[in-house]
């Protein structure tokens, strides 16, 4: 009942506090010495209906104001976001996709039908964000632009000046952190607005708060649903900017003031904020007549003169006269040119289409778009006619759209690329301006002369044909240049940047793997080609197309800058390859920017470079959620429009990390030469089971350099080096207090490091921010007293503290006396296995009192007994013994069980000391089998024989005969292998009563082991029986090899004791023998007799010579099962050695679907190059064939 009153009494409260203001979006400025009223108005920044119920007031105060204010200028938009590294990265999809490297980066695809429609219809996404919002499924419910536009447009065309109320950055930065953070909204709604959302949501809500104008409401809705600081950074810090931007702006004539209306209520509000400085401000408002319509007609009717200026492309190709300055965009492997009016709403944009139509033999002309224009022309076609421009064929289109707006396009069609230019605009806009556009535009690079070309920053130069087009010659992302001559060769250039600092690739393998992708997309065959030098720099091969044209191809890198020149002509002489080849030059990097020193807030440090720094959202978002203590890393990159790369971390470390001095640091955080590992060749290792392993390729440090820096930080930096490569990433890490700045690029040693790297490595400095605390002091004290006080600081930090010899007394003392809660059981264990470090007379007295004191707590007893195992001594492993016999701890965790035994095992010529006494446990179920495992590695091993344990013989002959029961009791499996899990400790009994066959009772053990379905077991004793020259059953061996799940298993148990002759010859063969152990595991009935070797190939990786083997397999058709009928592909991979057949499979794959539209033969060829370059982490082979998803 109280919270039903509290709840009226607030709603009475918001009630009397709306209705002391007028419900208005428009408010009068005035008094505070103003000659002339100014004007506020709250807009939503939409094109929707709602924020066009604009009444007469709005008109009236809008054409009488000397001034128009908006958050921004819309007529900068364009400038601050082509200049934001971050806006413009997403737009452009700037990506490193190094999964799909060679292939996806270097295709020159030529346009399909779909992409040329979709570039004749396109609505550029950027440019209706900019003039309209407007939405074509929702167009009857929409105005021609959204409302801020419209204002804006209506100043423009009134000549009046426009004024942006906020810094556009400043702004941007706030409503990112806004917007961005994970904590935007309250984790619920106030109640009063859980109870009002019931009935209404929250954005029919806030548009009806809108549609009433009360912006009171507006606000109280915000305050109710948003967090403290999503409210501070996105309304009240950029209100109070707003504010004082009106305050100065008002004083020099009349203003017209449009902002959102949800900066306009409330206490932080811009209303109130002009009162308290002394303004005073009045809601205004009044009906919507024939009068506001009228006005409304008349601006949007209204077009204003502009005058054209004439601009040229990047590269030179046209020039044209434009209405605005041009934006260039680059995607894919096109170039799109945005020129809008803003003023009066309309646009010229350009698109640059390429065909390369002289890579895939099929040019497209203008008959060809005929069929194209009716459907991709938006309303009604009113004329189209050719025409030709210096030499250049081509289209103009004029066409009337539904909304009654007139475009015109021209399109041409060049043996490199169709160009498309289009003007929009509202009625008659094109009729006026169009011809002032289409008349101007010119074609530059029409000669028939060799000219050199490089990219803005230089870093490359070479000579091609006048007649060329560079796509992409400024600005962040790949770049491509082709051209031809009169003789119609035809050159191309293609760069592609990977900066790629977790991997080193040898060069020679991506200088030739890009050109064997490049000539496998266009369906090629080439013969093997040539490096240039002995050093490897570069690589070059030829081949024919399918017109009988020549195609060569070269291959360069520098850094993260990849190179692919082409040529192609049906010409015998070739000298012009040669003069385009052997012109390109690699070269210093240059920059028209000045390089100023920049701060960087985000990570707290300056540097000197010419790139602003970027807002991190995710860094942004991890960072709001830490807690103090805490370790974090954030992170970010500079990158340049040459492409370079600069990536720097933050690593703070938790408060509780400490080091004995800054060499340990270094060497335990990370940075030591072990960290840096690549795998890269195949490799089997025989002492692990069928396992896919590889060599790991180290990264070398060079130049090794440590101390302090000018800043007084300690630093180490080094060079990343594989000696198959010219490339290195050059690492800098700084130590600041608590915390750690890593600094990485990737560079070249062949060629000099470029002024951008040097500068912001050299002048890279840590803010004076204190991050983290101290790490070179002892922290012991802190966290004891933290665990005691039960602090969450050690909860995810105890692991981090630096405990010492002179610690152990404080340790004893803790875990002596300090009763660990459940939370911190974990801190328990690994305070045991610290103190377990320290080899002292009391540790160990200590040890073995709280080990006996455990009895309820095995976990904490097995904990003391892997810290004593880790010393691997002979004294550690005699103390495990008496541990034992003082007490048995038993877990329910098996992992943690085995663990324990299998580490005894990591220095068997210790363990062997343990036996037999360590026999006696094994009547406890949880340490039979992995004692026993030990035991039979030890056999093995010649270490032990059977009589060491001879005593134990009658326990093991019991309880072989148990499990020899259990065994025989399970149901019939005809997976005879699948259950050799079921038999591995019976394979274990096995193995250790052999040694006592002649005893009668073990003899009949082993006659009743024949009764059992395990093929597994049944090879062993058979195989032992073998290697002893004694009688073994031959029926059962015939079983054995004539079933084909146990046929591989009893060869590799026979190879292994080197008995192979005994193997039949019909199947001693590499096709039988691998088939066997690839389905070996696993196989039903169903599958018997439908496996068809398909063939085998050889591969080589990193000079070592592999075979594999293909087998089709599928269901009987006779098979009960329903479904999985299909033909399925089986391989297995052999490390070759000539004739012999090997019994370690490097990898195995059972059951891959069939790709039934392809032939076996080319789906071999996929598997082999897919199992050869498993290992070379840029290589994708399951993108091969895919085009951009976008079309």
């Amino acid at each position: 009942m109280l919270k039903k009153h509290l709840f009226l009494f607030f709603i009475l409260v918001i009630s009397i506090s709306f209705a002391q203001e007028k419900n208005s979006l428009l408010w009068k400025i005035s008094g505070n010495g103003l000659t002339k009223d100014s004007y506020l108005y709250g807009t939503m920044h939409v094109s929707q209906k709602i924020a066009f119920h604009l009444d007469d007031v709005f008109y009236n105060a809008l054409l009488k104001s000397d001034f128009v204010g908006l958050e921004s200028d819309p007529s900068t938009w364009l400038d601050h976001m082509f200049n934001s590294s971050d806006e413009m990265n997403l737009i452009r999809g700037f990506l490193n996709n190094n999964s799909d490297f060679y292939n996806s980066p270097f295709k020159l695809n030529e346009p399909k039908q779909r992409e040329i429609m979709f570039y004749l219809s396109r609505e550029d996404v950027l440019l209706n964000g900019i003039l309209y919002r407007t939405n074509q499924m929702m167009q009857n419910f929409q105005e021609d632009t959204f409302l801020d536009m419209f204002i804006y447009q209506t100043g423009k065309k009134n000549k009046k000046k426009i004024f942006s109320l906020e810094n556009f950055e400043e702004s941007s930065l706030l409503v990112k952190k806004a917007t961005l953070s994970s904590k935007a909204r309250k984790s619920k709604p106030d109640s009063w607005l859980q109870k009002r959302m019931k009935d209404e949501g929250f954005l029919s809500l806030m548009n009806n708060a809108y549609r009433d104008r009360k912006v009171a409401l507006l606000d109280s809705i915000n305050q109710a649903m948003y967090s403290k600081s999503y409210m501070n950074n996105m309304l009240y810090i950029r209100n109070e900017n707003m504010v004082n931007s009106i305050d100065s702006i008002v004083k020099k004539g009349s203003l017209f003031s449009a902002i959102g209306a949800a900066h306009l209520g409330g206490k932080k509000g811009v209303i109130e904020m002009l009162r308290e400085k002394g303004y005073t401000v009045e809601a205004l408002t009044s009906e919507i007549t024939s009068k506001a319509e009228k006005a409304k007609k008349e601006i949007e009717n209204k077009t204003i003169d502009v005058r054209f200026k004439e601009q040229t492309a990047d590269d030179g190709f046209f020039t044209a006269l434009l209405p605005n300055k041009m934006y260039e965009l680059n995607i894919l492997n096109n170039t799109s040119y945005i020129s809008p009016d803003l003023t009066n709403g309309a646009y010229v944009i350009i698109t640059r289409m390429n065909t390369f139509s002289k890579i895939h033999g099929a040019e497209i002309k203008n008959k060809n778009f005929d069929k194209l224009l009716y459907e991709s022309i938006p309303g009604e076609i009113i004329s189209k006619k050719d025409i030709v421009k210096q030499g250049i064929k081509g289209l103009d289109i004029l066409n009337k759209t539904k909304t009654g707006n007139f475009q015109r396009y021209q399109i041409f069609f060049t043996p490199l690329e169709v160009l498309i230019f289009k003007m929009n605009g509202k009625n008659n806009y094109v009729k006026i301006f169009g011809d002032t556009f289409f008349n101007s535009i010119k074609f530059n690079n029409v000669t028939n002369s060799f000219i050199t070309v490089s990219p803005k920053n230089k870093n490359f130069t070479v000579k091609v044909p006048s007649f060329h087009s560079f796509i992409n010659k400024s600005y962040q992302g790949n770049r491509t240049i082709h051209a031809i001559d009169k003789e119609n060769n035809y050159y191309f250039l293609r760069e592609v940047t990977l900066n790629d600092i977790s991997y080193i690739e040898e060069d020679t393998f991506e200088l030739e793997r890009i050109q064997e992708r490049f000539y496998k997309n266009l369906e090629l065959e080439y013969k093997k080609g040539n490096f240039e030098t002995s050093k490897k720099r570069s690589f070059i091969s030829n081949t024919k197309l399918k017109n009988g044209s020549s195609l060569f191809l070269k291959t360069m890198t520098n850094g993260s800058h990849y190179y692919l020149l082409g040529y192609i002509s049906n010409k015998k002489d070739v000298t012009s390859k040669d003069v385009f080849f052997d012109s390109f030059k690699i070269s210093n990097f240059h920059y028209k920017e000045d390089f100023t020193t920049k701060i960087d807030t985000s990570l707290y440090f300056s540097v000197k470079t010419i790139v602003k720094p970027s807002f991190n959202r995710y860094d942004f978002n991890k960072l709001n959620e830490n807690k103090s203590y805490e370790s974090f890393t954030k992170s970010t990159n500079y990158t340049n429009n040459a492409n370079e790369k600069i990536f720097v971390k933050l690593n703070k470390l938790h408060d509780l990390a400490s080091f004995d001095n800054v060499d340990s640091l270094w060497s335990k955080k990370g940075y030591s030469n072990n960290f840096y590992n690549m795998k890269r060749a195949l490799k089997q290792n025989t002492r692990l089971n069928f396992n896919s392993l590889y060599f790991k390729n180290t990264l070398e440090k060079k130049n090794v350099r440590k101390g302090l820096d000018a800043n007084g930080n300690h630093f180490y930096s080094y060079y990343l080096k594989d000696s198959l490569s010219s490339k290195a990433i050059k690492v800098k890490n700084i130590l600041v207090q608590g915390a750690i700045y890593e600094l990485k690029t990737l560079v070249d040693t062949v060629y000099s490091e470029s002024k951008f790297v040097k500068e912001f490595y050299n002048s890279f400095k840590p803010k004076d921010t204190i991050l983290g605390k101290p790490l070179f002091i002892d922290k012991t004290n802190q966290f004891f007293l933290a665990l005691k006080n039960k602090d969450s600081i050690v909860l995810d930090g105890y692991d981090e503290v630096n405990f010492k010899k002179k610690h152990t007394k404080k340790l004893m003392n803790v875990l002596r006396t300090y009763e660990f809660p459940e939370n911190q059981l974990k801190i328990k264990k690994y305070l045991i296995k610290e103190l377990g470090k320290f080899k002292t007379k009391k540790v160990e007295r200590f040890l073995n009192d709280l080990y006996i004191k455990s009895f309820q707590n095995p976990s904490n007893q097995i904990t003391i007994i892997n810290a004593i195992l880790n010393t691997k001594s002979e004294k550690s492993y005699t103390r495990f013994l008496k541990l034992l016999e003082s007490d048995v701890p038993l877990s329910s965790n098996k992992y943690q069980m085995n663990r324990m035994i299998e580490s005894v095992g990591d220095s068997l010529t210790i363990a062997k000391n343990l036996f037999p006494e360590l026999l006696n446990y094994t009547t406890i179920e949880e340490y039979k089998k992995p004692i026993y495992e030990l035991l039979v590695e030890l056999i093995d091993e010649k270490l032990i024989n059977s009589s060491d344990y001879l005593s134990y013989k009658k326990q093991l002959l019991n309880q072989a005969k148990i499990e020899l029961k259990r065994q025989l009791g399970k149901k019939s499996n005809e997976n005879s292998y699948a259950s050799k899990s079921d038999g591995d400790l019976l394979k274990l009994y096995v193995k250790l009563l052999f040694p006592f066959r002649k005893d009668k009772n073990v003899k009949t053990f082993f006659n009743n082991v024949e009764f059992i379905k395990n093929s597994d077991v049944k090879s062993t004793l058979i195989m032992l029986q073998i290697d002893a020259s004694e009688k073994y059953n031959k029926d059962i061996f015939r079983d054995l090899v004539s079933n084909l799940s146990s046929r591989g298993v009893l060869y590799e148990k026979l190879h292994n004791i080197k008995k192979t002759s005994i193997f039949p010859e019909k199947y001693k063969n590499k096709e039988e023998i691998y088939k066997a152990l690839l389905f070996k595991r696993n196989q039903k009935k169903e599958l018997k007799d439908s496996i068809v070797f398909l063939e085998s190939r050889f591969f080589e990786v990193s000079k070592t010579k592999f075979e594999i083997y293909f087998y089709k397999s599928k269901i009987n058709k006779n098979s009960t099962q329903k479904y999985n009928k299909d033909w399925k592909m089986n391989y297995i991979i052999f490390e070759a050695k000539d004739d012999e057949i090997s019994i370690k499979p490097i990898n195995d794959v059972n059951n891959k679907n069939l790709d039934t539209t392809k032939p076996i033969e080319e789906i071999i060829d996929d598997l082999v190059e897919e199992n050869k370059l498993k290992n070379r982490k840029r290589v994708n082979l399951n993108s091969r064939g895919r085009r951009n998803r976008m079309f």
